[in-house]
């Protein structure tokens, strides 16, 4: 199985990538994108929390844009090839990945992916090269399963991914401080309970 992820911005010559440097950076830059934003996420802002000298981020990164979608498409990659021959088992597999994402940044991120792309054009066109490809593959394990005879012809797989995906997300982000450590122990029962819903649900309305 492969994962889909979107290609990575090339280091420049001569300077071989140390791993759990770029990592520290990468976690930096993605938590600093949820706490400010796109107008206050910066080059300087990143080298500041990762750590390091901005100079050594420059010579890596030329523009913000390219820092963080290459820390956004190394950390935020999900496995859209699932094709158990089972829509419950699939939808459930996806749904786990995406809870254990969330779940790792808080939901933040990814709330502000879809917030920023409305009102920055140029970071709407970014966002949607890194997440377009993994949406359209995504689609593919619903039009299987309605080939299959597992869901109604001519049901709508982005209604079924809108409602896994912000079901998950928003399960994340609403849950109380105090809740999330049971919340995400208790992952695997809200996530039968919700595929389940959504399958009752497209096989009713279809």
């Amino acid at each position: 199985m492969t994962t889909t992820s979107p290609a990575r911005t090339p280091a420049p010559r001569g300077r071989p990538r140390d791993p759990a440097l770029e990592d520290r950076v990468f976690r930096a830059a993605i938590e600093l994108f949820g706490q400010k934003g796109w107008a206050g996420f910066t080059i300087d802002g990143v080298a500041k929390a990762a750590g390091v000298g901005k100079a050594s981020l420059y010579l890596r990164w030329n523009s913000k844009q390219q820092l963080l979608f290459d820390a956004l498409g190394a950390r935020a990659s999900i496995d859209v090839s699932i094709d158990t021959g089972d829509i419950r088992s699939d939808l459930r597999h996806l749904g786990s990945q995406l809870l254990g994402m969330f779940w790792d940044d808080g939901g933040v991120t990814y709330m502000r992916l879809v917030v920023e792309g409305a009102v920055h054009s140029e970071f709407a066109e970014h966002r949607d090269r890194l997440t377009h490809p993994t949406i359209a593959a995504a689609r593919q394990i619903v039009r299987r399963a309605a080939a299959r005879g597992e869901l109604p012809p001519g049901t709508s797989p982005a209604v079924v991914l809108d409602a896994i995906l912000g079901a998950t997300i928003m399960h994340v982000a609403v849950t109380p401080v105090e809740l999330r450590e049971a919340a995400r122990e208790q992952s695997d029962e809200y996530l039968d309970e919700l595929v389940d819903l959504i399958l009752a649900g497209v096989r009713r309305a279809v």
